[in-house]
């Protein structure tokens, strides 16, 4: 496929440029069937319990992360645009990505913040851009970006509806519901039960 087709496509099925496809296939671990290889009694054990080796659902999985992550890198601020943005100086943004009150995410040797954790403020049209960070991230950050968690895993849980945070008895997202100006602890919860279920 030449080039210009593969950009084509890009724009034309998910609004991203060859860049952020690149940047967000980068951040997928490396796939080596060979190194999962099992050996014919544990395969034949895992057949005859339903679960055979289901190669298209990996091609999926890894698809639906890379097109999330390319998303993530599409909308994301630059430190300069941050700094800008929040009225502060670039190394207050350093220091800020540095104890994790701010989520940065690695775009081949710079840094650049997904639009999820910020609200822009609407100052009319023509102005610079201005926001703030969604009240409370400042808090849930640390604890969800020090688990080791893959950024899509990290936008998921900000932007998926939870069971255990309702507004008018529906479920809402952790940014949902930071924004509407409920409290953290809820949220924090979430983080730790997550934790605890994955070990």
């Amino acid at each position: 496929m030449p080039a210009d087709e593969l950009d084509e496509l890009l724009r034309d099925r998910f609004d991203l440029e060859r860049a952020d496809l690149i940047a967000a296939l980068k951040t997928l671990p490396k796939h080596r069937p060979w190194s999962a290889t099992l050996n014919v009694d544990d395969a034949r054990l895992l057949d005859a319990a339903g679960l055979p080796e289901d190669r298209v659902a990996h091609a999926e999985v890894a698809a639906d992360v890379t097109v999330h992550m390319a998303r993530l890198f599409s909308t994301a601020y630059t430190a300069a645009e941050v700094a800008d943005g929040l009225g502060v100086s670039a190394s207050r943004i350093r220091q800020r990505r540095l104890n994790y009150s701010l989520w940065a995410i690695d775009d081949g040797g710079s840094w650049v913040y997904p639009a999820v954790q910020f609200d822009l403020a609407d100052i009319g049209p023509g102005t610079p851009l201005a926001f703030k960070q969604v009240r409370g991230l400042d808090q849930v950050l640390p604890q969800l970006l020090t688990s080791g968690l893959h950024p899509a895993a990290v936008a998921s849980f900000l932007l998926a509806p939870q069971h255990d945070l309702l507004i008018d008895g529906r479920r809402v997202c952790v940014r949902e519901w930071l924004l509407h100006g409920e409290p953290t602890a809820p949220v924090l919860i979430l983080i730790d039960i997550g934790e605890w279920a994955s070990r």
